[in-house]
């Protein structure tokens, strides 16, 4: 693969994309709410949400987000904005563009700006299995000759050419951009993870998903989110009633939508579903799918309850979407590890395994996987990042308590949050005296991997793939397979 730097991916793409479109085009379907007719034929070159970018004509959107967009108006006019989308008319010689929310406007009108509204996208929504279930889907595409893209966690992947992501969900004017690139390089489907962030944020205006894909929803993310109700209420809000939805009947969340929407697909264990497996053996590498009634005999590379749960997902969306029973076969079977989803290396009779589990939902379950893999002892390493929802500190604790023989408590992303405090944090989970506190994640597992007698496992928790440790605002070079290996 063709390994791209994001910033310089957008620098190029935006010289090889640019063109001139006009104000009214660009707006089209769009609620205005005052009149622009002696400026809506404006040729616009750029659109921005950042002043510090330097614009050619450029469309700049003022909204409230981690900055005031309408503090930074002047900026913006002198690095080439022409116009301004608002939801108040400010008291300036401008033009500008009066709607209700700047923010659903973007993805609009970057879809339009673009020309992406015909791009056919697969969207994976959930606390855990997005990135995982994301690669099962193209490797089923592409047995059926399709021509893939893939957004989330992991990165940007098309054309045999790779970015790394700064978010799972990228901002809609540079997911418009992406989409724009990928349909020049003839992709046919994009998948793409799109998390409780980009949902409520309304990165995902003007997306075109011929797909929806619950896996599940567990605790995560509330420090952002007010509580477990409004996360939850925000995953429900991406599905509704005209999508090919996909839905894990064995979640909460699930049932609800199943019961909401009558053509809602299902996949499950432990319910009803259109698409469920039976003969499941000890690793769950190896089961018999049924996919509305088609069988399908599966000897798989991936581990653990939850890559079947992955699998039938994957399953079930691309059986719908047309793709043959034998592509589906060939898919699966033909998924490769995913980089740091529960990536297992074995040495000297011992076992050591890298997974990006980071909630109380995604550990429970790698650490189950992992003890029936055991032989010995079951020895944990991780921690919690910083500046994150704090309640889940001391229930991931007592989980890792309950499942490992041994922990390892350490640094994990403390960004501004003293490591330490986070540790504490963890430990009100510990009843017993069954691990060991080091703040130096690389130290940790190093003495780890020297704790090991034959036929241990240890099992490293939370960055997976990540390639820097945050600690202060500084991405600190730091991986956990290079400290492994």
């Amino acid at each position: 693969n063709i390994y791209i730097n994001i910033d310089t991916f957008f620098c190029v793409i935006n010289i090889f994309l640019r063109g001139n479109m006009k104000l009214s085009n660009i707006l089209k379907d769009i609620n205005i709410l005052n009149n622009i007719s002696n400026f809506s034929e404006i040729e616009i070159k750029t659109l921005s949400v950042n002043a510090q970018n330097k614009m050619e004509n450029g469309l700049f959107f003022c909204y409230k987000g981690a900055h005031d967009g309408y503090e930074y108006i002047e900026q913006a006019i002198d690095n080439g904005a022409c116009v301004f989308v608002v939801d108040k008319l400010v008291d300036k010689d401008i033009n500008q563009v009066l709607v209700d929310d700047v923010r659903s406007c973007i993805g609009l009108a970057a879809q339009n700006f673009y020309d992406t509204k015909n791009i056919k996208v697969v969207g994976i929504t959930g606390t855990n299995g997005k990135t995982t279930t994301s690669f099962i889907i193209k490797s089923i595409l592409e047995q059926a000759n399709k021509k893939v893209g893939v957004i989330g966690t992991n990165g940007i992947y098309f054309c045999d050419k790779f970015i790394p992501a700064k978010l799972t969900t990228p901002d809609p004017i540079d997911l418009h951009e992406i989409f724009s690139i990928m349909k020049k390089g003839k992709v046919d489907f994009v998948v793409m993870e799109v998390s409780a962030h980009a949902i409520f944020l309304e990165k995902i205006c003007g997306v075109n998903f011929v797909c929806k894909i619950l896996t599940n929803v567990t605790q995560d993310h509330l420090d952002f989110f007010k509580n477990m109700q409004q996360y939850r209420e925000t995953k429900l809000s991406f599905f509704n009633s005209d999508d090919l939805m996909v839905i894990n009947a064995d979640d909460e969340c699930g049932q609800f939508l199943l019961k909401k929407y009558e053509t809602a697909l299902s996949y499950g264990l432990n319910n009803p579903s259109d698409a469920f497996c039976i003969e499941i053996n000890k690793d769950c590498s190896s089961y018999i799918m049924n996919i509305s009634d088609n069988v399908i005999k599966l000897k798989t590379n991936l581990f653990g309850l939850f890559n079947v749960y992955n699998a039938l997902a994957s399953a079930l969306c691309c059986y719908y979407l047309g793709i043959s029973v034998d592509c589906i076969k060939k898919g699966i079977e033909q998924t490769k590890s995913i980089e740091g989803r529960f990536n297992v290396f074995s040495c000297n009779n011992k076992k050591i395994i890298v997974d990006f589990a980071h909630t109380p939902d995604g550990l429970e379950n790698v650490l189950k996987t992992a003890k029936k893999l055991t032989d010995g002892k079951l020895i944990c390493v991780f921690g919690c990042g910083g500046d994150r929802d704090k309640s889940k500190r001391p229930i991931m604790g007592a989980i890792a308590e309950k499942y490992a023989d041994y922990c390892f408590i350490t640094s994990d992303n403390p960004r501004y949050e003293n490591a330490s405090t986070i540790i504490s944090d963890i430990l009100k989970g510990f009843n017993h005296s069954n691990y060991c506190a080091l703040e130096d994640r690389k130290t940790a597992i190093k003495i780890a991997i020297k704790s090991l007698n034959d036929n241990d496992t240890l099992i490293i928790c939370g960055k997976g793939g990540e390639n820097y440790i945050d600690i202060k605002g500084e991405k600190i070079p730091y991986s956990d397979f290079d400290t492994v290996t």
